[in-house]
């Protein structure tokens, strides 16, 4: 999946289980940690695996069902002693677990099984793929995702994602987008 599947998917379900648990939107500070915790399996694995060769996939030790409570105890070990440390490792740990969640059931879009190799490292992992270095995978992959998406014109796939999109989008805003609001904010009050 894309950063930004992964990021909509997390965003998501936090902010329904904000709104449903607490009846208020996502504050900025946990929208950060949603981001974060949305992308850190990608940022740990894809490097590892198409920069340095450390390891054979992009799905190993950040993407490993059996490293991710260490890594959430971890961040709560250091998200305890600040105000709402714990909502914010909560949101992170939640939002890290999105992402092992929608990596599995990603192929199901394509017609495949569910890919449980993706988070079964070191006992399993999905076959390697050679394809260079990290801008090489990027590029191998962004371009058959644009390729997905503009063959046959505006397809029904392209339709889905922009739909989402919009209602992302939407939902976002409703919660008065966190993060970009503070950063609007922040710069008017230093112009004034």
């Amino acid at each position: 999946m894309w950063p930004w599947e992964h990021l909509i998917f997390a965003y998501v379900l936090y902010s329904l289980l904000v709104h449903v648990t607490w009846r208020r939107p996502p504050t900025t500070r946990e929208t950060i940690a949603v981001v974060v915790g949305s992308q850190l399996p990608d940022l740990i694995d894809k490097p590892l695996a198409w920069t340095f060769g450390i390891t054979e996939t992009g799905y190993a030790i950040g993407h490993s069902i059996f490293v991710f409570p260490v890594v959430c105890l971890a961040v709560f070990a250091m998200m305890d002693r600040i105000p709402d440390g714990r909502l914010l490792t909560g949101a992170f740990s939640l939002a890290y677990l999105s992402h092992l969640i929608t990596d599995v059931l990603n192929p199901m879009r394509m017609g495949r099984d569910p890919e449980l190799r993706v988070i079964l490292w070191p006992l399993e992992s999905p076959p390697a793929h050679d394809h260079g270095g990290f801008l090489d995978h990027f590029v191998v992959y962004f371009v058959r995702y644009l390729n997905q998406l503009v063959s046959g014109g505006l397809s029904e796939a392209a339709l889905v994602q922009l739909t989402i999109v919009l209602a992302v989008s939407a939902l976002w805003l409703y919660d008065g987008a966190p993060l970009a609001s503070d950063c609007w904010h922040a710069l008017r009050s230093r112009l004034e």
